[in-house]
């Protein structure tokens, strides 16, 4: 039996190496991998407790006058020397989204929210006229900008987030 020992020497050195640097590759994947998590998980909490997050869309809200968001919406304002003044989440946004439609081909559209059916997570809207009405599910869409500003912001949080202000208003989320 002709069995080099440096050879076999330099082989399981190498083996253990490689071993080592996987391992190491590992444990730092796995640390940025439990902050991310922990950073989203702390972020969907925030909007759970009713913070509007700054790229969702928005409308000024305030003390005096009800307008269109109605009287059991009113917001409060967090200080005593606030001007009752601030943003409230939008329910019904223009956006422009893309989106997988029903014969599975990825489509572009710029929407007029109507109406967001929590439960069912559905989204209803008009595009270029209102009698385009479409119900779109959220799990179809891929991508959603704000119209206005061509912001980027993510549909689930925007979800999350209505669904907390109809939760305060009493509204049936």
């Amino acid at each position: 039996m002709n069995i080099d020992l440096d050879r076999l020497y330099g082989a399981v050195s190498l083996f253990t190496i490689a071993l080592v640097v996987v391992g190491a590759i590992y444990a730092v994947w796995h640390t940025v991998a439990s902050r991310r998590r922990s950073a989203r998980l702390i972020a969907a909490a925030r909007v759970r407790s009713g913070h509007v997050p700054g790229g969702l869309p928005t409308v000024r809200g305030g003390l005096s006058g009800f307008g269109e968001i109605g009287p059991h919406s009113r917001p409060q304002p967090l200080a005593a020397n606030d001007d009752g003044e601030f943003a409230v989440i939008d329910e019904h946004p223009r956006i422009r989204i893309r989106y997988v439609g029903a014969a599975g081909k990825k489509i572009e559209a710029t929407l007029q929210v109507q109406h967001l059916d929590v439960n069912k997570r559905m989204v209803t809207g008009y595009c270029d006229l209102p009698v385009d009405v479409r119900n779109i599910p959220l799990r179809d869409i891929v991508a959603a900008r704000i119209a206005d500003s061509g912001q980027r912001f993510n549909v689930d949080t925007w979800v999350d987030a209505v669904r907390v202000a109809r939760r305060r208003r009493g509204m049936m989320a």
